[in-house]
């Protein structure tokens, strides 16, 4: 370690800041700093989180790190720690720009947070913590983003759904080790993380599925789950968290993984938020699980503190975009009670301890990347409007295997149905009730103020390409149940939790962008436990499609596939079973992705012959309008590079990850490959693809046959 030594007065007038949030800024000319031993001894204090960057400015990157205490006596009398952090241009740290004395609160779980500023665009830098003389285990590595203006390729990665007990995240350490071993023009510039980046229940694996790590009982926690005959994915003794201590224990497991920390070390990181960061299935301070839920706005509050706390962000300094003020902010505690959600105003949003909750934190905020990417990270959970299907609309619907597309389109449009005459009842078979919606605001998954920012960042936006961060899926995933003869179904949509639970604000969005005229937006989603790629149509149930916009969809990290959450749903009926899995020659094939992309009929007929003359014939081009791909058998996470030229995205999956797969990282099983050229505006995406290196997903790997 350079330099001498100093004392603690010493120390103290380095603090640019009080404890939480630092800032520290580039010295104009390199210098060598003085560290010293402060006055614990070595080995007094450890950092079993790691470290790790976030949302790079031009000219700024926060870092991030926790540290704890080993021997209590080290810390302050109030159990605070004081922390040193250093940045260089070199990994030897010979060239330091940023020396900055911080403080981890123990009000803050001794996490810590530091915005460093006055740094050079386009430029990798290395950083550091320590604490008196024990250091962070590993230098991090981040990178700045170039000025605005600037031309030059961006390539980043994105990864969403990494449950701790599924699975392990040798997609991680996979995606980590080729960076490495990459040349400098092909490296990831930064990771984007769409959420479910811990999941707030324990024993969240079915029991009859190994699970790959125990989280273990949380500090407070619901009463231990006792199984009874229903949602048999969660085991027994499960719980949800419900206290901020048990969001963070949850946040400390996680990031004890040797996988994860590597990544974080490695890359810049860029966040939003999914459910499982607060409550499965998440909508405002709703707690949902497996009926309609009950308030829980101090859980939501909780939930939003963790986050700020584990989760590094540029919120509260996120500059303007285009004039455009950042309406992201750093967590603001608010006093508040599990009171009933009472009124709501015309955006859907509900008063009161409800609002309260939600205004501890706003994360929905823009990142830009020269000339070539403005990114639109969007908060699709804590504005969005309760879900139409609830317990009442279940009832209703008793029979129907999805959710009807007609009844979830119905009661989304609320007041505003049939041109503003919505009907008194809703009726499903020979079953009717009264609509529930009919007095209310069409749903919404941004709310009002989102809603209206998005479209001003996406109006304004100068860049080649428009990536918005969607962490829940627009891209069609439906049922043709129309297409089965005889058996009186209707259409219906596969999961309402994601955007198609939310078609009217959807719809509104595409036709904005196609009467704007804004071209070049690519929605990069997670959140449904698959690779898909697809179009964005307007109107999916228009006579002629008009597709203003491409999504690419990426895997879970280490979540349940989403293949084997519908062959389980479906194992105990054997005609529905087949449309999902398939026996043949090969072993049990992934037919779930050709009965989403090609329609029931499809994937029911190739249980019993492998004509493509009949395939053809019975195939529906538009079982899910504007869905072109789907793994759903799959892991893994996605590359995706952007030119003045094209896009190009790269589905890459490692298959199984319920075995470590130690520090070499999963083996790819197979890559996706997708292209995307720029389009003008008022006109439609052509998309490319797949191309695949290794063995394609069912139906891609079907052999054609004749007769």
């Amino acid at each position: 370690m350079p330099g001498g030594s100093f004392n603690r007065r010493e120390f103290l007038k380095l603090f640019g800041a009080t404890a939480g949030c630092f800032v520290a800024t580039a010295a104009a000319a390199p210098f060598v700093p003085r560290l010293g031993t402060a006055r614990a001894a070595p080995g007094a204090f450890h950092f079993p989180q790691g470290l790790a960057s976030a949302d790079p400015q031009p000219d700024a990157v926060m870092l991030w790190t926790r540290v704890e205490p080993i021997d209590p006596g080290a810390a302050l009398p109030n159990g605070d720690v004081d922390l040193y952090v250093q940045v260089a241009t070199d990994l030897d740290f010979e060239t330091v720009v940023v020396e900055q004395a911080v403080r981890a609160s123990s009000g803050s779980d001794h996490t810590v947070r530091v915005f460093v500023q006055g740094l050079s665009p386009d430029t990798v830098y290395y950083y550091r913590f320590y604490a008196g003389s024990d250091r962070s285990p590993y230098p991090g590595r981040t990178r700045t983003a170039p000025l605005p203006g600037s031309k030059r390729r961006v390539r980043f990665a994105a990864i969403s759904c990494q449950s701790y007990e599924a699975g392990y995240y040798g997609a991680l350490r996979r995606m980590t080790n080729d960076d490495i071993e990459a040349p400098a023009e092909e490296q990831i510039d930064f990771v984007l993380h769409l959420g479910d980046f811990i999941y707030e229940r324990t024993g969240d694996v079915p029991e009859d599925r190994t699970v790959a790590r125990l989280v273990g009982p949380l500090p407070d926690g619901s009463e231990p789950w006792e199984p009874d005959g229903t949602h048999d994915w969660w085991r027994k003794g499960g719980q949800a968290a419900v206290t901020l201590a048990d969001y963070r224990h949850l946040y400390k497991t996680y990031l004890t993984d040797p996988d994860l920390q590597a990544a974080r070390a490695r890359f810049p990181f860029v966040h939003t938020w999914d459910d499982h960061e607060f409550t499965n299935d998440a909508w405002q301070s709703y707690a949902s699980y497996f009926a309609d839920g009950e308030p829980a706005q101090k859980r939501k509050v909780a939930a939003n503190r963790a986050w700020f706390e584990f989760i590094p962000a540029v919120l509260s300094n996120a500059p303007k975009f285009h004039g455009i003020p950042a309406p992201a902010h750093d967590f603001r505690n608010r006093n508040v009670d599990d009171a009933p959600m009472g009124a709501y105003d015309d955006d859907f949003l509900f008063e009161g301890d409800n609002a309260r909750a939600l205004s501890t934190l706003t994360i929905y905020r823009t990142l830009r990347w020269g000339a070539t990417l403005d990114l639109v990270l969007t908060d699709l959970r804590s504005y969005r409007s309760p879900p139409v299907i609830d317990e009442n609309i279940d009832a209703l619907i008793e029979g129907a295997p999805v959710p009807p597309v007609r009844v979830v389109k119905l009661l989304d449009a609320g007041r505003t149905a049939n041109d503003g005459n919505p009907p008194a009842t809703i009726s499903y078979a020979d079953r009717e009730i009264e609509n529930p919606r009919k007095d209310a605001p069409p749903g919404t998954h941004l709310g009002g103020p989102q809603k209206t920012w998005f479209k001003e960042v996406m109006k304004a936006s100068t860049a080649t390409w428009r990536v918005w961060a969607n962490s829940c899926p627009a891209l069609q995933v439906r049922l043709d149940f129309s297409r089965i003869p005889f058996a009186g179904l209707e259409d219906g949509y596969a999961a309402t939790d994601a955007w198609q639970g939310y078609p009217g604000e959807l719809k509104e969005l595409m036709a904005f962008l196609k009467d704007e005229r804004i071209g070049n937006v690519i929605s990069v989603a997670g959140d449904h436990h698959a690779f898909a790629a697809g179009r964005l149509p307007v109107d999916p149930d228009a006579e002629t499609l008009f597709c203003p916009a491409v999504e690419f969809m990426t895997a879970a990290i280490s979540s349940s596939s989403m293949y084997s959450m519908a062959d389980r749903a479906t194992r105990d009926n054997g005609f529905f079973h087949r449309a999902v899995a398939l026996q043949d020659e090969n072993g049990t094939q992934a037919n779930w992705n050709n009965t989403l992309v090609n329609g029931l009929r499809a994937g029911i007929l190739v249980n019993y012959t492998s004509s493509d003359y009949l395939f053809d014939l019975v195939r529906n081009e538009r079982a899910s309008p504007g869905l072109d791909y789907i793994d759903s058998d799959a892991h893994g996470y996605t590359l995706v590079s952007l030119d003045e030229e094209k896009a190009e995205a790269v589905l890459v999956n490692v298959g199984d990850v319920q075995i470590d797969a130690g520090p070499g990282g999963s083996k790819v099983t197979c890559k996706a490959h997708f292209t995307v050229k720029p389009w003008t505006g008022g006109e439609e995406p052509v998309l490319e693809g797949p191309l695949f290196e290794g063995v394609p997903p069912y139906p891609w790997n079907r052999e054609k046959k004749a007769g």
